[in-house]
């Protein structure tokens, strides 16, 4: 393993679950409707480079940090979904779930026991306990002019309660034309997808839930969607006035654990972002994350709210994780996290232990997870 920049120590958590980012990244955690959480004390991941397949990988982590899910495209061009024992640094699972569609989304949940796996159009729920699909449900048809193409997926978060997934999809597309994005309900209990919402962007990002509400936001090309989940079908509460013109395109996002606090980020390469108060739907600071540009990737927060972390895959000096204060939005230099072994990042997952970040990404011809004390 290459030489790491050690990070800031942010302390252990008495109970968190790590979330992917990205695009946010691609992860999200909640609650489960029907298993209470017992608390735990999370383990650190002992440090390595574990190979995982030879395409994109996603990464996820368990409650207790003592296994890390990675969702990555094998020889065969199959998305195969492994277990990975953080103690051993050894992949003791794996399951196949089908022709890979496009980047992997991955929403765990807060105990642990049933792992949802967006692959392009299809949802597939995993138990991780057996490592065995529950269900495969594909995505309800886009409606579509003739000769149009379905619009891609583009991420997935889990409601407080676990009762709920939200689906984020782009809209339909032919040359050089776009139609309307949408937010798809999918009831966990019932394994079906249920309802859905029409936005008028045609490209999403990361679609996140504020922690102990009924209060969803989307990131788009548009700017930041809000929707509310209280009755029996989402509805558009409205968009975050100035986060379009902030960042040029607020695609990833990420909350703080308290909920107090949306990062937004840029997916058009301006190192753009900004700092939202829910409570008010408004900008209360605009970031400059990354000058003078750049293309910053996967947020995550930590579990006490006080850093937040970006991927930067930097073509010329290779790829790092940067850290800003969550509260000011200030850059932390020196606790950037570099030398890492990918030569492009795809994921990025923090461990419930606050020491250990799980990172995915290439390493020709391979792709790996990284497991790192910070």
């Amino acid at each position: 393993m290459k030489s790491l920049a050690k990070a800031f120590r942010w302390g252990t958590a008495a109970l968190a679950v790590a979330a992917l980012l990205g695009p946010a990244a691609g992860v999200a955690s909640a609650a489960t409707p029907v298993t209470a959480v017992v608390p735990v004390t999370p383990v650190s991941g002992n440090e390595a480079t574990i190979t995982v397949g030879v395409g994109e990988a996603t990464p996820a982590v368990s409650p207790d940090g003592g296994k890390a899910y990675v969702a990555a495209v094998d020889g065969n061009n199959q998305l195969v979904l492994k277990t990975v024992d953080t103690q051993a640094d050894a992949v003791i699972g794996q399951l196949v779930l089908g022709t890979w569609q496009g980047r992997p989304f991955l929403a765990l949940s807060a105990d642990g026991s049933r792992l949802y796996v967006l692959n392009g159009l299809s949802l597939t729920v995993v138990d991780t306990a057996s490592l065995t699909a529950l269900a495969s449900v594909t995505v309800p048809d886009q409606p579509r002019p003739t000769g149009w193409s379905a619009g891609s997926t583009e991420g997935l978060a889990l409601s407080p309660d676990g009762s709920t997934l939200y689906v984020a999809q782009n809209g339909p597309q032919t040359y050089r034309q776009e139609g309307q994005s949408r937010v798809l309900e999918f009831a966990t209990a019932q394994r079906a997808f249920t309802t859905q919402v029409q936005l008028t962007a045609s490209e999403l990002g990361s679609v996140v839930v504020r922690p102990g509400s009924h209060d969803v936001y989307v990131g788009s090309s548009s700017g930041v969607y809000h929707l509310s989940t209280a009755g029996a079908a989402p509805s558009l509460v409205g968009v975050v006035s100035g986060t379009a013109a902030a960042t040029a395109g607020d695609y990833e996002l990420a909350f703080t654990p308290d909920g107090t606090r949306l990062f937004t980020v840029s997916g058009t390469g301006t190192g753009a972002g900004a700092l939202i108060n829910p409570d008010t739907d408004t900008v209360t600071t605009n970031l400059r994350l990354l000058s003078p540009d750049g293309d910053l990737e996967y947020p995550q927060v930590s579990a006490d709210g006080s850093r937040l972390y970006l991927v930067d895959n930097d073509l010329t000096n290779g790829p790092s994780v940067l850290v800003f204060d969550a509260t000011t939005g200030a850059a932390l230099p020196d606790e950037t996290v570099s030398g890492l072994d990918e030569s492009n990042v795809d994921g990025l997952a923090l461990g419930p232990d606050g020491d250990t970040m799980y990172v995915t990404g290439s390493t020709s011809p391979n792709s790996a997870l990284q497991i790192i004390n910070y």
